[in-house]
């Protein structure tokens, strides 16, 4: 596995214009955004863990749509298929980093508890590891027909997106160190902390991944951030997010680094506050008293910025 992409995807404030429900017995379903033109599924198609299209609508008060109306239903997880479509811009910013067969896909959305006036939250839902991408319209329906089954990028009009690609899930999941008996793709049923990845307390956007997303646990296929990496940084040295992007053989990904650096759980023990901005700024801090400690820190090693 060489990439970990969260990919947001379901109802959100612009498609469709509420949350996806975790109902009080903290089952989850994301709803798909909608569709004006004709698509393979209806809202009152959709189906999973008891839960129907029209429960889903029900539930988070959803007025843009009924269940009459055509939905985007991608990504398709179900128990027998795994299927991801991405096109136009999504498509090429991926094919630029770089992901294909093996890299994993985390499905996340905005989503609430309605009945008990829970927060808004953005949660994962669901997953796929890629065993082949399929690209183009052609190839795309041939392989479509190939599996018995039909998906929003090889139907109608949305055939002829641009940049037109489908990610097809493996079988089983393929990770050293990961029960190779879980499936290579999927939804979760039911909402967890460790699914969570808005901080407690704060708005939707700010995001704290749990610590054990982090662990040197060999079961967790989240541990991709090199913190290791951050050890190596010598006291009284500092280095910019660009030369961590590097260092850890990602140089086109140095927002994402900077974006992962400032939520590391373990500051100042994983010693994050040694890696500043290419301009000298100090950029964030995660640990407690935020900019002040990270300034206080470095000074304390002999580094004044």
């Amino acid at each position: 596995m060489k990439n970990i992409i969260l990919s947001r995807k379901g109802f959100d404030s612009s498609a469709g214009g509420v949350a996806s429900p975790i109902f009080d017995n903290g089952n989850i379903f994301s709803i798909p955004i909608p569709q004006k033109s004709p698509s393979p599924h209806k809202y009152k198609d959709l189906f999973f863990n008891g839960i129907s299209g029209k429960d889903l609508l029900k539930e988070s008060s959803a007025k843009s749509v009924t269940s009459e109306s055509y939905c985007h239903f991608d990504p398709l997880l179900t128990e027998e298929i795994g299927i991801f479509g991405q096109a136009n811009s999504s498509q090429t910013e991926l094919k630029k980093q770089h992901v294909n067969t093996g890299d994993l896909f985390l499905f996340f959305g905005w989503f609430k508890q309605f009945s008990r006036k829970g927060k808004h939250l953005h949660h994962i839902f669901g997953w796929l590891q890629i065993d082949k991408v399929v690209e183009g319209r052609d190839n795309i329906i041939t392989h479509l027909d190939q599996l018995g089954t039909t998906h929003p990028h090889g139907f109608g009009d949305k055939s002829n997106y641009p940049n037109n690609a489908l990610y097809i899930g493996r079988e089983r999941i393929d990770q050293s160190g990961i029960n190779k008996k879980l499936p290579g793709y999927g939804v979760f049923k039911r909402t967890s902390s460790d699914l969570i990845l808005t901080e407690k307390g704060k708005t939707r956007s700010h995001w704290r991944f749990p610590k054990k997303y982090f662990s040197k646990s060999k079961d967790l296929f989240l541990n991709r951030l090199k913190w290791k990496y951050l050890k190596t940084i010598k006291k009284g040295s500092v280095l910019s997010y660009s030369d961590v992007a590097k260092g850890i053989k990602k140089p086109g990904a140095v927002r994402a680094v900077a974006n992962a650096i400032g939520k590391n759980p373990y500051a100042p023990k994983i010693p994050c506050h040694r890696v500043i901005r290419s301009d000298g700024s100090l950029g964030g801090y995660s640990g407690k008293g935020g900019i002040k400690t990270k300034k206080k820190l470095l000074k304390s090693e002999g580094i004044l910025l």
